[in-house]
């Protein structure tokens, strides 16, 4: 008789920044106007008015959240976020240009919840 002690497989697809690993916790947040095209998983912060912008550095910032779905915001005013769960590590960027996330912004993103996959 084979035992297997494989109880399970994680793995991550599709065309969203969330998996189903950790029951997410998504809501709309409101967008700076007009600044540009917020690609999925693109972690942002809120700006001093409390809208979300893209997040750039794990020195001084403190995410928000991660864009589940793409938003232009010349057209959109408000952008579906991941507030709480797990995200793609695949997927993750930073700052206006879309930057890799590096492990410093996965280790912040961590400290409010938002664990990478």
């Amino acid at each position: 008789m084979t035992i297997s002690g494989n109880r399970g497989s994680v793995s991550a697809g599709g065309d969203r920044a969330h998996t189903a690993h950790h029951p997410p916790i998504l809501g709309n947040a409101a967008v700076l106007a007009d600044n540009g095209e917020y690609p999925i998983g693109l972690i942002v912060m809120e700006d001093g008015n409390g809208l979300l912008v893209p997040y750039t550095t794990a020195e001084t910032d403190t995410p928000a959240g991660v864009v589940d779905e793409p938003v232009d915001t010349a057209t959109e005013s408000s952008a579906p976020v991941l507030r709480h769960g797990t995200v793609r590590l695949d997927l993750l960027k930073v700052g206006a240009a879309g930057d890799a996330a590096a492990e410093a912004d996965i280790t912040k993103l961590a400290t409010v919840g938002i664990f990478a996959v």
